[in-house]
């Protein structure tokens, strides 16, 4: 059985940057990753543009050379793939985690299954656990969620194109997929239950506005989906009333939500309500002791207020804890 100072489970950019600074100050780590590195960021819209110029999305002082001020992307996905070449990590893909068990003797048994369906088991005396939340998409909670049609992930625009969209949601990500959409020859509805969208992006704002007032995007705000079925979909208007509108595909675009149960699991106590696990903010340590967490999984549902540039600095904490930890002993 392998045994490592720190597992760090979870290869976003919070996980791979905690995993760098532990690293540097001469820990052994591993990185266990279910997908790819950054599998979260593989499953964006393949046109995206950060938000953030490259400086404030550089890891641990690695350098990030775009050809914009703001990083597409492809070239993030290159940079975090000569992140963690260079900074010789050791990134285990294709390895799910199923349990983190805090040992009697103390440290932890980190277990699961790889991508082959062979089981895994490491040992570690501290544990980082960086897995975000894209995997667990917020629900709509209607009848015909399930169809094929609903999607809560948007890659590409070029299936929806001359087809009959939904997009539901109040956010950049909704804005952004109904005008890329739009513009691709698809007929666009957009539908949220806020009387307005939400912190869009200053360029994306007006652009959507404008093609909401020329009617080029049809948009219902106040709304609600009732119901999805395979050839039309039913809302209920801000003024109470039912609509029923042809659909082809419906892109809920309704956020995402850390896995709480698997939190639960790992004997971290999680808030019912915004499913935010304990942990000490100066330090990231949970209620488990020795056991961390790092990145958007930091903020339960509150989505949009971790992210890379306010997390990048979560390795430093960590270690700070656990080098204390050891000056203790």
């Amino acid at each position: 059985m392998s045994i490592f100072d720190v597992i760090v489970v979870g290869a976003g950019p919070a996980g791979l940057a905690a995993a760098a600074h532990l690293r540097d100050a001469g820990l052994s780590v591993v990185v266990l990753e279910q997908g790819s590195i950054a599998d979260a960021i593989r499953r964006w819209p393949y046109y995206l543009k950060f938000f953030s110029s490259a400086p404030n999305l550089e890891l641990e002082g690695f350098p990030l050379i775009v050809r914009d001020d703001k990083p597409t992307r492809e070239e993030y996905l290159a940079y975090l793939r000569r992140f963690v070449r260079d900074k010789r990590l050791d990134v285990r893909q294709g390895h799910r985690v199923e349990a983190v068990e805090r040992q009697p003797s103390g440290g932890f048994r980190v277990g699961g299954e790889d991508e082959a369906g062979d089981a895994f088991s490491f040992e570690s005396e501290f544990v980082v656990v960086a897995t975000g939340a894209y995997d667990h998409p917020r629900p709509l909670g209607v009848p015909g969620e399930d169809l094929p049609k609903v999607s809560h992930y948007f890659t590409e625009v070029h299936p929806y194109a001359f087809r009959r969209v939904a997009v539901v949601g109040g956010r950049s990500s909704a804005a952004e997929a109904a005008l890329l959409l739009q513009r691709a020859g698809a007929e666009v509805t957009l539908i949220h239950r806020g009387a307005a969208m939400e912190g869009l992006k200053y360029w994306i704002a007006p652009d959507l506005e404008n093609r909401i007032r020329e009617g080029a995007i049809c948009a219902f705000f106040g709304a609600r989906v009732e119901e999805i079925r395979p050839r039309d979909l039913t809302i209920r208007t801000a003024a109470g009333d039912l609509m029923r509108l042809p659909n082809d595909f419906v892109l809920a675009m309704t956020g995402y939500e850390p896995d709480a149960t698997q939190l639960r699991r790992m004997g971290i106590e999680v808030d019912p309500d915004t499913n935010t696990p304990q942990h000490d903010t100066q330090t990231l340590e949970t209620n488990v002791p020795g056991l961390y967490v790092a990145g958007v999984i930091t903020c339960g549902n509150i989505s949009g207020s971790v992210f890379i540039e306010n997390s990048r600095h979560h390795g430093a904490l960590i270690l700070a804890s656990i080098l204390a930890k050891r000056a203790a002993c």
